[in-house]
C-alpha cells in the first residue's frame, strides 16, 4: 500500500507519478503486473492519516476502502516513508493486516535520502514500535528511482510461502512434546497445564489448535509461538494459536 508511483517501478516503467504528499490515493488503484512469468494484481490503496474517531467524509470512506482491500489481499506490502517517525497511522494499518491474517512485507520508502544519523534513529525506532512484527520481510527502497525494487517481488513470495505452510500433524507433536519435556508451562494454582497434542488446523495464515489439561497463559502461548518460528519458519505471516481445555471425566459411579 502506498503511492502509485510504487506500482509503476515494480512493472518496470519509466513514468513516475508520484506526489510527495501523504495521503494523495484516495480510492485503491489495480493494477496488473507480470514478474518472473507471474501475473500479479497490485492494489495500491489509500493511507490513513486520521485515528479512526476523528475521521470524517472523504477519509472515513478512503479508510473503509483500505481494510476491504486488505481482507481480499493475499499479501500486504505496507510502504512507510523512512524519512519520518513511524505513525501510529503506520502502526494502525500493520494490525489491520495482522488482524486480518494477511502475509506482510515491509517497504521503507525513500531510504537512499537518510543520513547515519537518521538510518541509526529508525533502526531503533523499529525496534521499539514495530518489533512484534520482526517475523515480516523488509525491503528499503525508493519508489522516486527504483532502487532496490527487484527485492520486493522475492520478499513477496516469501511471506506467501509463510502464509501457505503446514506442518505435518506428526512432526508438529514430536516438536511440542520437547517443549513440554524442556520448557513446562509454570505451575499456578498448584497445577501445571500441559499440552496433550495439537494441530493445524488450516493455512492463509497457518492456525494451530492446542489440546490441554488446563489454560495456558497469554505469555506461554507467546513463547510457543517464537519457537514455532524458530522451528519452522514463517516468515511473512501471522500465527493464530488457540487453546482447548480437555476437562476430565467425571468417574462412573
Amino acid at each position: 500500500m502506498g503511492k502509485s508511483s510504487l506500482l509503476n517501478k515494480v512493472a518496470g516503467e519509466e513514468r513516475v507519478v508520484v506526489n510527495e504528499m501523504a495521503g494523495t490515493t484516495r480510492d485503491p488503484v489495480d493494477e496488473m503486473i507480470e514478474l518472473g512469468g507471474i501475473t500479479w494484481k497490485f492494489v495500491d490503496t489509500a493511507g490513513i492519516r486520521r485515528r479512526v474517531h476523528l475521521q470524517e467524509g472523504a477519509d472515513y470512506y478512503a479508510s473503509l476502502r483500505t481494510a476491504a482491500a486488505v481482507e481480499k489481499a493475499e499479501v500486504a506490502v505496507v510502504l512507510i516513508d523512512a524519512s519520518e517517525s513511524i505513525s501510529v497511522q503506520d502502526q494502525r494499518i500493520i494490525s489491520m493486516a495482522v488482524e486480518a491474517g494477511r502475509a506482510l512485507v515491509i517497504a521503507y520508502n525513500k531510504w537512499d535520502t537518510l543520513d547515519e544519523e537518521r538510518r541509526y534513529y529508525l533502526e531503533r525506532e523499529i525496534e521499539t514500535e514495530l518489533g512484534q512484527i520482526q517475523w515480516a520481510p523488509r525491503v528499503n527502497v525508493s519508489a522516486r528511482t527504483g532502487r532496490h525494487m527487484e527485492k520486493l517481488v522475492p520478499a513477496i513470495e516469501t511471506a506467501l510461502a509463510g502464509w501457505e505452510t503446514r506442518i505435518p500433524t506428526g512432526r508438529l507433536n514430536s516438536f511440542l512434546g520437547e517443549i513440554v519435556s524442556s520448557h513446562p508451562h509454570p505451575i499456578r494454582g498448584g497445577k501445571q497445564p500441559r499440552i496433550l497434542f495439537g494441530t493445524q488446523a488450516g493455512t492463509r495464515p497457518p492456525r494451530f489448535v492446542l489440546f490441554a489439561s488446563g489454560f495456558l497463559e497469554a505469555g506461554y502461548r507467546r513463547f510457543i509461538e517464537r519457537r514455532l518460528r524458530e522451528e519452522f519458519g514463517f516468515e511473512g505471516t501471522p500465527l493464530q494459536i488457540s487453546v482447548r481445555v480437555r476437562e476430565k471425566r467425571g468417574r462412573k459411579k
